[in-house]
């Protein structure tokens, strides 16, 4: 009996050691926002943008080639190359732009960032200026993110006091509450005053305020990208490859959210498991029902537990089947329908779409409308067919890459849950409730729970 017990302890002590705890970089470690430059100072701020300033521009690029950065926004380029692109082009003008527009589900860690410490962002993006010789840098943040808006401009006033840079080299632009403000070449449209809609040429050709002569080729950077470049430069290219994978150097800022014990935001090291963030962090599933899928925002393939102890980094959880995306991550228990599901983000999509291009705006709509058929027991054998196949060919010919989401995540919704989309077809959904759509306005830190937009689309997704 007391070899048992001594057994179980040893058993559970071994279970408390191996549990994935956070690594705090970008986040302050007791998660008390840095509302100071002297309180920035203490902790090692501005010593990267000092370092940088006294290497060549090439000699920075170099640093940030060695710590392997990949752009944390959500497709995972790596950071140098696109810097040395616009290093390289011998415009006379160019520009620095920070995407702060998060609005894509299930994601919150950039607003999280400048809540906590908006300093490491300005430093990243005024290195980044430096390394190309910029004229001014842009800031795009949705004009309904009050606080973080205050946050950013307290900071840079600060730092003008400082003479870390001069009045009025960096501009905050107020954005729309759309999607798309998100997407680059759309954030560079409302940067020169107008629509969130996307152009044909990226950032690297056609810039801020081009012309037909004059290009003015432009770094876009997301916020906790531009925040790691604070980091690199103040303590080395070695130092961050001490954290993460080689797939994927570093930390990143995981937001949490669904049907979880604890959603959040967490910042892990690279390398660790969806499950481990799940469970160990996450604190495992809501209720009864284990977890049956999750999502990492709208842009990559459904993920379901088979593939939950692959090592997350952008290359990794590609290749299994996933995608880490901007690690915005919406979790779904064996509760929750998953027709509902694809019809949900479908709408959004559709919704989101500008109409610039007949293949996204059309294509969209139709594979709404067919998966709305589902939910309405008005589906047949064929129309299972016809989504995939409007999967197919919704991304041809367009601006963006929104219909590429449409077709990369409603095909994997269907084909991984393929039965229930058949049952759907027999008989009427057993399951009434609908699943929320998690566009995030807030995060409580008393209660630990998201605040979630008022829904827009709820009321029409299954109307008749």
């Amino acid at each position: 009996m007391l070899t048992f017990i001594f057994c179980k302890k040893a058993r559970e002590l071994r279970v408390k050691t191996i549990m994935r705890t956070e690594t705090r970089i970008l986040l302050p470690e007791d998660l008390k926002p840095i509302l100071t430059l002297d309180a920035y100072k203490a902790i090692g701020g501005v010593r990267g943008i000092e370092r940088a300033r006294s290497l060549p521009p090439r000699g920075v690029i170099e640093e940030i080639k060695k710590a392997g950065l990949r752009g944390r926004g959500g497709a995972g380029f790596p950071t140098a190359i696109k810097w040395t692109t616009i290093f390289e082009d011998p415009s006379p003008t160019k520009y620095v732009v920070v995407n702060g527009s998060e609005g894509e589900p299930g994601t919150y860690k950039d607003r999280y960032l400048l809540q906590k410490n908006p300093y490491q962002l300005i430093e990243g993006a005024l290195i980044a200026a430096y390394v190309i010789n910029a004229k001014q840098i842009f800031i795009g943040l949705k004009a309904k993110f009050k606080t973080e808006t205050a946050n950013v401009r307290r900071v840079i006033d600060e730092m003008v006091r400082d003479n870390i840079m001069p009045s009025g080299y960096v501009e905050i632009v107020p954005g729309p509450d759309e999607y798309l403000f998100g997407e680059e070449k759309a954030l560079l449209e409302v940067v020169d005053g107008r629509g969130a809609m996307p152009r044909n040429m990226p950032p690297f050709l056609f810039g801020v305020r081009c012309t037909p002569t004059e290009y003015n080729p432009t770094i876009v950077n997301n916020i906790e990208s531009l925040s790691h470049v604070a980091h690199i430069m103040a303590n080395g290219a070695d130092w961050f490859r001490s954290y993460g994978s080689d797939d994927t150097p570093g930390t990143m800022i995981f937001t949490l959210c669904g049907d979880v014990k604890k959603p959040g935001m967490y910042e892990l090291a690279l390398g660790a498991t969806l499950r481990e963030l799940l469970y160990d962090l996450g604190g495992g599933p809501i209720g009864d029902d284990p977890i049956k899928a999750v999502f990492s925002g709208v842009a990559n393939k459904v993920m379901t537990p088979e593939i939950f102890d692959t090592p997350m980094g952008f290359g990794t959880l590609r290749a299994a089947g996933g995608g880490l995306g901007s690690a915005g991550f919406i979790v779904y228990d064996e509760s929750v329908c998953m027709v509902k599901v694809a019809t949900m983000f479908s709408d959004f999509l559709a919704r989101e779409s500008c109409g610039q291009c007949i293949p996204c705006n059309h294509g969209t709509r139709m594979i709404t409308d067919y998966l709305r058929k589902f939910e309405n027991h008005a589906a047949v054998d064929d129309d299972i067919d016809k989504i995939l196949f409007e999967c197919g060919r919704v991304t041809n010919q367009t601006r963006c890459f929104l219909p590429m989401e449409e077709s990369i995540l409603i095909a994997s919704i269907v084909n991984r849950f393929m039965p229930e989309f058949k049952q759907h077809i027999q008989s009427p959904c057993v399951i009434s409730d609908l699943p929320p759509l998690p566009l995030i306005n807030s995060f409580n830190e008393e209660t630990q729970q998201f605040v979630y937009a008022a829904p827009k689309f709820e009321s029409s997704i299954f109307a008749a």
